[in-house]
């Protein structure tokens, strides 16, 4: 007996709806990639972009060596990267200069990680409540050596001065606050004066210490830093740096606010941890460019990360520790020009 052939089954008009809906999200997920991609890694500079020219100088103040052109150079472009900042390039266009550029949204943020990013935790030996933060120094026409700063510093202030101030024991010595004369120093010549001088001397303030040139405070030196309201005589370095092996921005599960947690390598660790236990129960201080961000009191050994506290911003968070978790440069920078990308 004959049978027919089954009718054809027709597909549910709810499959296509679902098919499309999901091409339609394939798609949508592709061009979101795209754009994604394009502000972080391509498309180059486009008109109306920011642009910083930036003149690089070695540690010593000599011109910088070609590989350390090109390391600061990718560092540069790694930070970028790190804040997805928009279209970010770094460039070498002569012998020591670099122009980099970001979309014109994103200028504040890029110009943030154009800094040295030098870290060293320190044990703090004394400090003084800066109030007035002093007066400013003057900015050289041409930076002398270390040498001819202190020369001039020393002509300067007189021979009476300059031995009262290299003879000091400490900052209670009664002489200290009998020195006079260090507002007609230059920054140069501020930053080559001895730690105890800057610490002491109640002409040397925050402002000037701010303001002082030269390479990075010596790991291997006691120093003179300011932080937000004190200046502190610091012991040398525990731990720089070097030692770390990366910084994340977050926030706290306490309150919320923004910190920065630092990641030791194994060496690293052994230092850090090391220095909490020669500064129990005292204040080490976390450096940053030559600043004291943060001095926390150690109530207890820490055998684990460091974490930076107080007062960032979502940007400022993320700025440093893009600075910091990519390393310091291996050359001293100053922007010299800021324009327009046409």
């Amino acid at each position: 007996m004959y049978a027919p052939p089954p009718a054809a089954r027709s597909t549910p008009r709810w499959f296509w709806f679902v098919i499309g809906f999901v091409v339609l999200m394939l798609v949508a997920a592709a061009v979101t990639a795209t754009l994604v991609l394009t502000r972080r890694f391509g498309g180059g500079p486009r008109p109306g972009d920011v642009a910083y020219t930036l003149q690089l100088t070695g540690l010593d103040g000599a011109a910088p060596a070609k590989d350390a052109v090109e390391q600061t150079r990718g560092i540069l472009l790694d930070r970028l990267r790190q804040l997805d900042v928009g279209r970010p390039s770094v460039t070498v266009t002569a012998a020591g200069t670099l122009r980099v550029t970001a979309a014109h949204a994103d200028a504040e943020r890029a110009k943030g990680v154009l800094a040295p990013g030098d870290l060293t935790f320190r044990k703090v030996l004394d400090l003084v409540d800066s109030g007035d933060p002093g007066p400013d120094c003057r900015a050289d026409v041409g930076v002398p050596d270390p040498a001819g700063a202190l020369a001039s510093a020393r002509n300067k202030l007189g021979e009476t001065v300059w031995a009262k101030a290299n003879g000091l024991k400490d900052a209670t010595d009664p002489d200290a606050k009998t020195l006079t004369g260090f507002e007609k120093l230059t920054c140069a010549e501020i930053g080559v004066l001895p730690p105890l001088v800057q610490f002491a001397a109640p002409g040397v303030g925050c402002t000037a210490l701010g303001h002082r040139t030269g390479p990075p405070l010596a790991p291997r030196a006691k120093v003179t830093a300011c932080g937000e309201r004190e200046k502190y005589q610091l012991d040398v370095a525990g731990a720089t740096g070097a030692d770390l092996q990366g910084a994340q921005a977050g926030t706290s599960p306490a309150n919320g606010a923004w910190t920065i947690t630092l990641r030791f390598t194994a060496a690293g660790q052994e230092r850090w941890t090391g220095l909490t236990r020669e500064a129990l129960q005292q204040q080490v201080a976390i450096l940053v460019d030559n600043t004291v961000i943060s001095a926390p009191m150690i109530q207890n050994v820490i055998p684990g990360d460091a974490e930076i506290t107080g007062g960032f911003t979502a940007d400022s968070a993320k700025a440093l520790a893009a600075r910091l978790g990519h390393g310091a440069l291996p050359t001293r920078i100053a922007v010299t020009a800021t324009d327009t990308v046409r």
